[in-house]
């Protein structure tokens, strides 16, 4: 698989924030190797856009166990639940909802490729549905942090370029790799 392939699924408009949006086809393969290790009862990846990293991650697995996906924009969530459809993949829930407002509590492992950032007024962005200011970023980065210390000890939260934020209050760092396309992380709940 190569990140040029999997983009020649997605719709137009997609393609071309593809570099910037959804995870690389490498560190997909990077945390299956590393979760290969793991006791994993399930994953979630938070913010899954148009669903890359929980389909490719399902073709990888092959059923060892559930992935989920949480996105709050309608049309991403239905191109995932069409990829999925269209690759024949099993193993994988996309639910449309709001993270940072219901917190999908209960999952072993998270995922999270700076799902915060369309909040910063920046390049690449998805669209421009969504209110972008420095107060709100940090207002959820604040309510993203408070529900991931709500989860209980031993819970692993895996990011790729951050999460949003440097420090993770009530986690420690299991893991740190700076991969060939930026920096992959481990973090665990004490």
């Amino acid at each position: 698989m190569t990140d040029q392939i999997w983009d020649s699924n997605l719709p137009a408009k997609y393609k071309s924030i593809s570099t910037y949006q959804w995870t690389p086809v490498q560190v997909i393969e990077f945390t299956w190797q590393y979760l290969q290790t793991q006791s994993v009862s399930s994953i979630l990846d938070l913010g899954s856009g148009v669903g890359k990293f929980c389909l490719y991650l399902a073709k990888l697995a092959n059923g060892n166990f559930p992935i989920y996906g949480i996105e709050d924009r309608l049309d991403l969530y239905k191109v995932s639940e069409s990829l999925k459809t269209k690759l024949k993949l099993e193993g994988v829930v996309f639910n449309h909802e709001d993270f940072l407002v219901n917190f999908p509590f209960g999952h072993s492992h998270y995922y999270l490729f700076n799902p915060l950032y369309e909040t910063m007024k920046g390049n690449y962005s998805i669209d421009f549905e969504k209110e972008k200011s420095a107060n709100l970023f940090l207002k959820n980065l604040q309510i993203l942090k408070s529900n991931l210390l709500k989860c209980k000890t031993g819970t692993k939260v895996i990011t790729y370029h951050g999460f949003g934020g440097s420090i993770l209050p009530g986690f420690r760092i299991l893991m740190k790799k700076e991969l060939e396309l930026g920096e992959w992380m481990v973090w665990e709940r004490d």
